[in-house]
């Protein structure tokens, strides 16, 4: 077994990266101002993705109308995260996060569970959402902000 030191970093992935980082294949330009040191540390971890990420982006298929080739080719790509399930501990940093949104903090809620997670496991969250510094700025959330093409 390899010690711990060995171990890879596990980074959870929001939504907008793995989408993002899809599109990079065919547009190299949307991934062309994220900083080397962080592209580097993602390609040294494992990415893992909750749940909620994976409801958003089968969702976002569906509303799109996608076939089911195309539909089939993501779940292909989406197999090589590492899926995190939902259990009582991202239920209890939900209601946490849910009541901190009622005192002002409006986020959204799929967000708020994804950020959950990563509470939770107390994992990294890469993401090219900005609303999650102010999530990190009251929580002990490692927030990995990568700029999208049209920031």
């Amino acid at each position: 077994m390899n010690p711990a030191s060995e171990l890879p970093e596990v980074i959870l992935c929001d939504t907008t990266f793995v989408s993002i980082q899809e599109r990079a294949s065919r547009d190299p330009g949307s991934v062309a101002r994220w900083p080397a040191e962080v592209v580097g540390r993602l390609d040294g971890a494992l990415l893992a993705i909750s749940v909620f990420v994976l409801a958003e982006l089968r969702a976002g298929r569906a509303y799109a109308g996608w076939g089911q080739r195309r539909a089939d080719a993501q779940e292909a790509r989406l197999a090589a995260y590492v899926r995190v399930p939902r259990d009582d501990a991202v239920l209890d940093e939900y209601a946490a996060l849910h009541a901190w949104s009622l005192k002002g903090h409006r986020m959204p809620h799929n967000d708020m569970w994804i950020a959950a997670t990563a509470l939770a496991r107390r994992l990294p969250l890469v993401s090219c959402d900005r609303h999650f510094d102010v999530i990190a700025a009251d929580h002990p959330l490692d927030h990995i902000y990568l700029p999208c093409s049209s920031s």
